[in-house]
């Protein structure tokens, strides 16, 4: 399986568990709160679209990659900025760092892989 598939099965689920986990039942704002479940169903789509070879499926994957990388774009540089104050998960910002950050590193990766992987039709000869 590729990477940006696997990866995306794997992080369609872990990434709302993740937000679920650490923000518990604070809502605020719930757009913190709501932006890594539809990320994660983005994901869980797309990779369902590529595990079941669907003509469109890298676009599916090239468009949930870049949701999630834009959307942790400012929740890594934001989290980096206050690094030093306890989260609201009462983990230590340095940690939450962290973890973005990774997955932040996973997402630019798994999108630029579903990117530079040659189309169906580019493959096979056809303009």
């Amino acid at each position: 399986m590729r990477f940006e598939v696997a990866a995306a099965w794997g992080m369609g689920v872990v990434l709302p568990l993740l937000e679920i986990l650490r923000r518990k039942t604070n809502f605020h704002p719930i757009a913190s709160y709501v932006d890594d479940l539809i990320a994660g169903a983005l994901l869980l789509f797309a990779a369902r679209a590529a595990s079941r070879k669907r003509p469109n499926a890298d676009a599916w994957l090239a468009a949930a990659w870049g949701v999630l990388a834009g959307g942790l774009y400012g929740s890594f540089f934001g989290q980096l900025e206050q690094w030093r104050a306890v989260d609201v998960s009462g983990q230590s910002g340095l940690f939450v760092v962290c973890v973005k950050g990774v997955l932040y590193a996973v997402s630019i990766v798994a999108l630029v892989c579903t990117l530079r992987r040659p189309h169906a039709a580019g493959a096979q000869g056809e303009s």
